[in-house]
């Protein structure tokens, strides 16, 4: 899978979590700012796992993968390899 339809796919998960949010692509601090919470990323693990098919464990649960949408599409594409 491409990068570019990673991060399509990945932003529109995340959109669907915040769709009031309106830096979701620009914002490297999704956790750090609360855009984020536990129980939006326990959701997006669940939705990224089934998305993309790919098992992600909780050694990957880190802020460098979840605090920007750069984070989050790197992290997929290195478990989807």
């Amino acid at each position: 899978m491409e990068e570019k339809e990673v991060r399509e796919q990945v932003l529109s998960l995340l959109k669907d979590l915040h769709p009031e949010s309106e830096d979701l692509e620009t914002n490297k601090e999704l956790v750090h700012s609360g855009e984020l919470n536990s129980l939006d990323i326990v959701t997006l693990v669940s939705e990224l796992s089934d998305t993309f098919d790919i098992e992600i464990s909780p050694k990957e649960i880190v802020y460098e993968n979840f605090d920007s949408l750069d984070g989050l599409v790197k992290m997929v594409l290195r478990l989807s390899d």
